[in-house]
């Protein structure tokens, strides 16, 4: 296991037990680390989906964009949570920033197919 790994694995356990905004200070300290982009992006992701789960779309949104624009020249398989983040833009009245990410997102269906699941995606 890698030292990101046991970042999570901790933050994880916290999140279980209800601790998210602990959680997220371990994954804080986690994307300060010189992991790879790939790595840090994922870590934004989850400070993303904790804040989100704390019903503050703001700062969720905020860790999701980060991690999208860091990892934009990166190769990564898809996650249901790329719907998640998605449908937390569009929730928050960020329609432009959640429709620039889908086509970015859809096109990578080039070389992971799953990602055209998000065409389907309804914006309110």
């Amino acid at each position: 296991m890698n030292k990101y790994d046991s970042y999570v694995n901790k933050a994880n356990r916290y999140e279980i037990f209800g601790f998210r905004k602990k959680a997220i200070k371990i994954m804080e300290l986690a994307i300060e680390e010189p992991f790879t982009k790939l790595e840090i992006g994922s870590g934004l992701i989850y400070i993303g989906l904790m804040y989100r789960k704390l019903k503050d779309l703001d700062k969720a949104n905020k860790n999701f964009e980060n991690a999208l624009d860091l990892c934009k020249d990166e190769q990564y398989p898809y996650s249901s949570n790329f719907k998640t983040i998605i449908q937390s833009f569009s929730e928050n009245r960020e329609t432009e920033k959640a429709m620039k990410w889908i086509h970015h997102l859809t096109e990578r269906a080039i070389y992971d197919k799953n990602f055209s699941k998000l065409k389907k995606l309804k914006l309110e």
